[in-house]
């Protein structure tokens, strides 16, 4: 079942009273857009577990991998969590504004840390730590999740697949070099038939920050069969 709001209360409503998968579009002061949003709870009698948002969502989604999240999370092969899946496509225009809010973007920031956590954790009627949470970001999106483990608190857990780096890439760099944040798990993936390659950089920054890195390079190229096949090792390794 389905359902669309864009003022914040009714989000609420909406959330808390439905089945486990749930669509709903935002409105974000932030951003000054309209931006849909697809969560899912794997295991509604547990809600002693972690939280994973997915930028791209609506891309996730059409390519099957939340069919596979929930085909893997039936089978216990991936533990139990909340999935958010952010879409980056306004769902009037169908422009795709992924460029403008992956781009080192710190609007993009505080659209997560003031609008959509605070919103969407409450409907969940749970409080998670940063520990709890992951950010997953394919090509431009693993750009974005960079960024994000540069310069956001919220959270401690990212995945990077066949991140793509060269729109910010020194600007990125200086803000991972500089950043104050500790304690970080990383999981960070590249194909040998990938269109573009910047695994190496983002390797040797993360491990001079004393993160916790998790690396898979795999036979695939920049595509969603190269990333639904790692779903299952990435989300053992974040959750």
């Amino acid at each position: 079942m389905k359902c669309f709001f864009k003022l914040l209360y009714p989000l609420l409503i909406c959330f808390t009273s439905l089945a486990q998968e749930q669509s709903t579009i935002f409105t974000s002061k932030q951003l000054s857009k309209n931006i849909t949003i697809i969560t899912y709870d794997t295991d509604s009698s547990n809600k002693n577990k972690p939280i994973v948002y997915v930028t791209d969502g609506k891309k996730f989604i059409k390519n099957g991998s939340l069919s596979l999240i929930k085909k893997l999370s039936k089978e216990d092969k991936i533990p139990k969590a909340f999935y958010v899946f952010v879409s980056t496509i306004d769902p009037k225009t169908g422009n795709d504004y992924r460029n403008n809010y992956f781009f080192n973007n710190p609007k993009y920031i505080a659209f997560f840390e003031e609008e959509l956590i605070p919103t969407i954790e409450k409907s969940f009627g749970q409080t998670f730590n940063p520990e709890d949470r992951s950010l997953i970001g394919i090509s431009f999106g693993g750009l974005n999740g960079a960024y994000f483990s540069a310069k956001s608190s919220a959270f401690k857990n990212f995945g990077l697949l066949s991140p793509v780096t060269y729109p910010k890439k020194e600007e990125l760099i200086r803000d991972i070099t500089f950043s104050k944040n500790k304690d970080l798990n990383i999981f960070l993936s590249t194909g040998t038939n990938d269109a573009e390659s910047y695994f190496n950089d983002l390797y040797a920054i993360y491990t001079s920050k004393n993160y916790t890195i998790k690396t898979l390079e795999t036979k695939g190229g920049h595509d969603f069969k190269n990333w639904n096949g790692q779903l299952e090792e990435i989300f053992n390794f974040l959750n």
